[in-house]
């Protein structure tokens, strides 16, 4: 298994830096640039005050829309929500997959990932062939969904 780089996680002060930098636009470019629908300026701007509570509710907002956020902060390779940024216009972009992949690697380190609630049930039954990242999202999804997912 390929080790993940110690800069994919940004310093504390890179990380305020990062967290200042957006304007938390009405429109939110960013999340419309996302693959996975997840919305950079909600979850930076849960992040803003760095408390731990404010990591611990930013990464949860990740986790929700995708539950390989961690990992796909720090490995992608498009960065489609930094094409979509305005601040791209001014000073660059903001570094989101950065701040994405320390944001949860931080609640990691704060006691593990975000729980969820149990979804109830819904009766129906669902199978999903292969476990790589996309079958494993696909499955993680469902069961939030209320799926019984084998």
């Amino acid at each position: 298994m390929k080790e993940i780089k110690q800069e994919t996680f940004l310093t504390d002060a890179q990380l305020k830096s990062e967290l200042e930098r957006c304007e938390y636009c009405e429109e939110k470019p960013c999340r419309r640039g996302c693959p996975c629908n997840c919305s950079p300026a909600d979850f930076i701007m849960a992040a803003r005050g760095m408390a731990p509570q404010d990591i611990r509710r930013s990464a949860a907002l990740i986790m929700r829309e995708n539950p390989l956020g961690g990992v796909c902060g720090a490995v992608c390779p498009d960065r489609f929500c930094m094409r979509e940024c305005s601040r791209k216009l001014f000073d660059g972009p903001i570094n989101i997959p950065q701040v994405q992949a320390t944001v949860v690697q931080r609640a990691k380190e704060l006691g593990g990932s975000p729980k969820f609630s149990q979804a109830q049930k819904n009766g129906r039954k669902v199978a999903v062939v292969g476990a790589g990242p996309s079958g494993l999202a696909a499955a993680a999804t469902l069961a939030q969904k209320g799926y019984s997912v084998t």
